[in-house]
């Protein structure tokens, strides 16, 4: 629906209006003007410069019931007929919305006036009846079942506009109310908004009369169902019929086997075109159609044997219900039942083909004469495709009608258990048929692929079969772990992260998968992606792949005992894709990102080789046995459970380091297994508890620091004994 006029169309239309406008004056009668000039004068239309946010309701409920449109049609026509006055004082979008304006108001007079008439319906029941009647009825359903879905795709299509329309109105009304009221930008706008606010309601209108079609159209659905259920309850078993039939089923079989044969050679030349194809495909095209063609001749030949012979099956079994035929109405229910399925899938498939093959580019973009005929002649047979669809959907109607009448005859003949069991057959197969229609019915689309409830359903299960998946990895590698030496713990941690990262993206694509989106279409989402991650997810990006870029280092492992530069220590307990656990010896949990852990620098006390050299730093008195040191100290070292004393050239050694101020400072160099690496300060402590416990044994005397301090009194009597003996050295040097 257009929202926009061109010039020559205007003129056009503006003389259909006048035309119209003068018949419909001529109609009237004088009274019938008095009187709408008299109503006419008790409602003033705004100024196009000065509307109101109701203006548009004041004129409804100004004007009578019975002509709701009358004032709007009023005010339009005085539009419409200053612009026709004075053409030139409007820009070309203030014509089009004017023209728009009155235009959609008259239409909306015109259908305010119209009442839904739904077809009439046929419900004669005189006996005695046949299946004639009942597939006369049987397509009269299905006509109204298309006219049912006809009206609902009218009004879906009628609310979408209207929800478009209503978000333009919705920005015409803030950009109306930010100009000056002298703006003649403000006029323009005004205009618009008249015209989009006259498609809404005549959208509206159209979806509401498309509403109460769609009802008055279930309602005769519903009362013709009722009628084909009686008439079916009264049909009655013609043994003449049966010589009929079962002519029709030579002929038939006849034709069947000649189509066969058609089909066989079809295949072949469609196989040829394929490995000569020519016109940029049109003759691959053309042999798969004409291939389409034949076969759907052959599907409907094979439903016309179906329905015939399951109405010689229903005929015989009303005569006589022996376990002979009871098995023969099983197969034939269960042979009628594959068909259906199979001509259903088929269906879909040459509707899609013969809709491609008319969606294809047009025969102006051809150059060549032979190509545009082949186009043509593509285009024809995709058309006849689409046509030829109804009559298979008609006969396959009549063989579910049929496979409907023979399956209530035979559970009509049955009792007791076996009755229950057919009831829950049916009741599953039309179960299964209603859940299967339900889930693959288009909700929304995406990019053009329509969603259905199908795959919806498959999402939660794919991940929860993913969440599943990534449990029993886990179980499994962390059994695989306890069995294993603790030092290969990081790499099981890093096999499960890596196997849950795997699963997580088999996860997002099978779902994508499932949704119909085509993969090629990511890098939009992934072009889309880093403009957010440029902005918002920076830091979390960079942790993550900060994170995998620590996992496949491995500088850094789960188990590991480092030091930050802040002075934390603490083993790592988890790498997460944003952060890394580290539990101090305090039993504390800190948590650094992993970006910290990628530039800062940082220590890792367990990298490479368990064991390291710890250093203990102290000093004895001046004149102690540096000998009698060394043994006092390495027998301290040894007693310390976590010193190696039985590894070659990694025995406890003791370092004279140099001469301090008031002691000779020794190096203690012990090396520890890898449970004393992760407790520094323990280890320190246990050293400094054993060396104190062995000078006191040999009564080594540790050193600490002194300091004399002289008092200012102390001082002063110190000076004056000083210049007394100073006086008596004189006298005597004088005597």
């Amino acid at each position: 629906m257009a929202k926009h006029i061109t010039s020559h169309s205007i003129q056009v239309l503006l003389v259909f209006i006048m035309a119209a406008s003068c018949h419909s004056v001529m109609a009237q009668s004088p009274l019938d003007l008095i009187t709408t000039e008299k109503q006419a004068e008790q409602y003033t239309p705004p100024d196009v410069n000065k509307l109101t946010s109701n203006w548009w309701q004041s004129a409804i409920q100004s004007a009578p019931k019975d002509q709701p449109y009358l004032y709007l049609n009023n005010w339009g026509q005085s539009l419409f007929s200053e612009l026709k006055q004075t053409p030139n004082s409007f820009s070309l979008e203030d014509s089009q919305a004017i023209t728009q304006f009155y235009t959609n108001i008259q239409e909306l007079q015109k259908r305010a006036q119209q009442k839904p008439k739904p077809p009439s319906i046929s419900l004669e029941n005189k006996p005695p009846h046949t299946l004639t009647q009942i597939y006369e009825r049987l397509k009269e359903l299905r006509q109204l079942k298309q006219l049912l879905l006809n009206h609902k795709e009218a009004e879906d299509d009628f609310i979408s506009e209207g929800s478009q329309n209503r978000e333009r109105i919705d920005r015409l009304v803030i950009e109306y109310g930010a100009l000056a009221v002298n703006d003649t930008e403000r006029v323009s706008i005004g205009l618009l908004w008249m015209a989009y606010r006259s498609w809404l309601a005549l959208n509206q209108l159209q979806a509401q009369q498309a509403n109460d079609f769609k009802q008055a159209t279930e309602k005769n659905i519903q009362a013709l169902e009722k009628h084909i259920n009686q008439i079916k309850s009264g049909l009655k078993p013609n043994m003449d019929s049966i010589d009929g039939l079962e002519r029709q089923i030579q002929i038939n079989l006849t034709a069947l086997e000649q189509n066969q044969k058609t089909v066989l050679q079809g295949n072949l030349a469609f196989a040829q075109s394929q490995k000569n194809a020519s016109f940029s495909g049109l003759e691959t095209d053309i042999n798969r159609l004409d291939l389409v063609q034949d076969i759907m001749s052959q599907r409907r030949l094979e439903l016309a044997l179906a329905r015939d012979r399951t109405h010689i099956t229903w005929i015989e079994f009303n005569l006589s219900d022996d376990n002979e035929k009871t098995k023969a109405i099983n197969a034939r229910i269960e042979e009628n039942q594959t068909l259906i399925e199979n001509t259903n899938k088929q269906l879909t498939q040459w509707q899609l083909l013969a809709q491609q093959m008319l969606l294809s580019p047009a025969a102006h973009l051809l150059s060549d004469d032979d190509e545009k005929q082949a186009f043509a002649k593509r285009t024809n047979m995709a058309q006849n495709v689409l046509l030829d669809l109804d009559e298979i959907y008609w006969q396959k109607d009549k063989v579910t009608f049929l496979q409907s009448l023979l399956t209530e005859t035979k559970m009509g003949t049955q009792s007791g258990f076996s009755l229950w069991w057919s009831e829950l057959k049916n009741l599953s197969t039309s179960t299964f048929s209603t859940v299967s229609e339900i889930i693959n019915k288009p909700l929304f689309r995406i990019n053009d692929t329509p969603i259905t409830l199908r795959p919806l359903l498959q999402i939660p299960v794919i991940i929860l079969i993913g969440f599943i998946l990534s449990k029993l990895v886990r179980v499994f590698l962390n059994r695989i772990e306890s069995r294993k030496d603790s030092d290969d713990a990081p790499l099981f941690f890093m096999l499960n992260k890596i196997i849950h990262y795997i699963i997580v993206i088999a996860i997002v694509l099978a779902c994508f998968t499932t949704l119909g989106i085509n993969l090629s279409n990511l890098t939009l989402i992934a072009g889309a992606l880093s403009v957010g991650i440029g902005f918002g997810l920076q830091n979390i990006v960079s942790n993550f792949v900060s994170g995998l870029t620590i996992m496949f280092e491995r500088s850094l492992k789960v188990g590991d005992y480092i030091e930050l530069e802040s002075g934390i220590t603490g083993s790592v307990k988890e790498i997460n894709a944003r952060s890394t656990r580290i539990n101090t010896n305090d039993n504390i949990d800190v948590v650094i990102p992993n970006s910290d852990l990628v530039t800062n620098q940082i220590i890792n006390w367990t990298l490479r080789d368990s064991i390291k050299r710890v250093k203990i730093p102290f000093g004895v008195a001046y004149g102690t046995d540096k000998d009698l040191v060394r043994k006092a100290a390495i027998e301290a070292a040894e007693k310390v459970p976590f010193t190696l004393t039985n590894m070659k050239g990694k025995e406890p050694e003791v370092w004279m380091k140099g001469f301090g101020d008031n002691s000779l400072d020794f190096i203690l160099l012990v090396w520890v297994s890898k449970y004393g690496v992760r407790r520094p300060n323990r280890i320190k402590a246990s050293f400094l508890w054993e060396l104190d416990n062995a000078f006191n044994k040999y009564e080594i005397e540790v050193p600490f620091p002194q300091r004399v301090l002289h008092h200012p009194k102390d001082k002063a009597q110190g000076d004056k004994s000083e210049d007394q003996n100073e006086d008596k050295a004189t006298l005597v040097k004088g005597d």
